[in-house]
């Protein structure tokens, strides 16, 4: 396991239980360097980043399950085993070689001008035996042991994708899960991000959580466009690949839910869970002193304590959250005489449109409309049609006085008289010739 110069986890490498090895010694190297760059055989290569492993800090841990066997340090981490920083300058670069006796001072390594020629042929995959007739405490205990498949990454898939840091780009992690029965080797798989490529490494359980940090994969924290990200087997094909949208808040992961189910959902969580089952949080957690305001997602001012900030008279207004002055009926000036206040509109008006229930009596000569409620004119010449007769004069006859039906008349007599008028002025030739016949039948008679 390997710690940069901040003194935050860099990189690990795990070896399957059934590797041993076949020489005196292992050889890792880091991928930018040109001569494993040119390596096309299975050998354990790691991306320590651009940079390869820090000059002016840094720690190696070399652990068997969770005891460290062995460890060496430089720079200003400390551990049992530490060292100067390196330089930077070619000529000044150093190595640190571990000594076959023990060193000048009881150093098990010293610094020296060494620059090593790997030996590629370091690792031997033992399939079902062991190495030697002799049981090591490298080697796996002794009867069956988990079902590995032995197809690199096949199975596996992403679960949770947390970009959006809040502090450090070291936050940023990327989480796989193996939904099938047995267990996953990562070797030669790679994570794959836009120009990126990361060679991972070791097991993941049935059922189990590989969760991978990298600051060098550089996860966009909150991207314009969906995001892809992809995990390749040694034969180059894509296993699984998942697409994080623009939308990332600060804080949140993007996991998928019921990922076991047939119907799996990606959803943003306030509650990160790198290693564990994915846990549902809709909102983030505010300070004990507010509360989140559903409508936009961020925290506001409990109202409780805004309200006591109102002047008297006034009150919080719940929809704005400002203060508001108190408005009563008693405040409104009271209506004059004869009048009331309507309800509805909180407006002054007649008491006699509102609780007078019977109408005013109409003047003589009127009478009460019963199709309008309105007085009108009562009428003594009318016509059959209407609902009530005529008013009889004292001889006993109907007397018509009603001046209405008399310019009605008026009116059609002179409508015919102008009929007439225009019949005999459109004729006039005609009845003349008509006259003059009939005057001259007259004479001869």
């Amino acid at each position: 396991m390997y710690t940069n110069s901040s003194g935050n986890f860099g990189g690990e490498i795990s070896f399957a239980e059934n590797l041993a090895l076949s020489s005196d010694r292992l050889v890792l190297g880091a991928s930018v360097n040109p001569q494993f760059n040119a390596i096309e055989d299975d050998v354990y290569v790691y991306n320590f980043g651009s940079a390869g492993l820090a000059s002016t800090a840094g720690k190696i841990e070399l652990y068997f399950g969770d005891i460290v066997i062995d460890e060496i340090c430089w720079g200003k981490l400390e551990c049992a085993n530490n060292y100067a920083k390196f330089s930077t300058k070619e000529e000044d670069n150093y190595s640190l070689v571990r000594c076959a006796e023990e060193c000048l001072g009881g150093a098990p390594f010293d610094m020296q001008k060494y620059y090593p020629e790997p030996d590629f042929g370091s690792i031997t995959e033992i399939a079902n035996e062991p190495s030697s007739s002799e049981p090591s405490m490298f080697e796996p205990e002794s009867g069956p042991g988990p079902s590995i498949d032995k197809s690199s990454c096949e199975g596996v898939i992403f679960s949770e994708i947390y970009s959006y840091y809040i502090n450090s780009i070291t936050e940023q992690f990327v989480e796989l899960y193996n939904p099938t029965q047995k267990d996953i080797l990562l070797d030669s798989c790679l994570l794959e991000y836009k120009t990126t490529s990361i060679v991972l490494n070791g097991i993941i359980a049935s059922s189990g959580y590989y969760v991978f940090r990298d600051s060098n994969l550089a996860l966009t924290k909150n991207p314009t466009t969906s995001n892809t990200i992809s995990i390749r087997n040694g034969q180059g094909d894509i296993i699984a690949t998942v697409g994080y949208p623009h939308g990332q808040k600060k804080g949140a992961s993007y996991a998928v839910f019921d990922i076991n189910s047939n119907n799996p959902s990606w959803r943003q969580t306030y509650a990160p869970t790198p290693g564990a089952l994915n846990d549902y949080q809709e909102f983030q957690t505010c300070p004990s002193d507010k509360v989140i305001n559903p409508s936009t997602g961020n925290c506001i001012k409990k109202q409780e304590e805004a309200t006591t900030k109102c002047p008297t008279g006034k009150y919080l207004n719940p929809l704005t959250g400002r203060c508001k002055s108190i408005t009563s009926s008693s405040s409104l000036a009271a209506c004059k005489d004869g009048y009331e206040r309507n309800p509805e509109t909180n407006r002054c008006r007649k008491i006699s449109t509102i609780s007078s229930t019977e109408p005013t009596p109409c003047k003589d000569g009127y009478e009460r409309n019963p199709e309008t409620n309105r007085c009108r004119k009562i009428r003594e010449n009318i016509g059959e049609s209407v609902d009530y007769a005529p008013t009889p004069t004292e001889d006993g006859s109907s007397n018509y006085q009603n001046p209405k039906i008399f310019t009605a008349v008026a009116a059609i007599a002179a409508a015919a008289l102008l009929a007439a008028t225009y019949v005999i002025y459109q004729y006039r030739r005609e009845l003349r010739k008509a006259l003059r016949f009939v005057l001259s039948k007259l004479r001869r008679v």
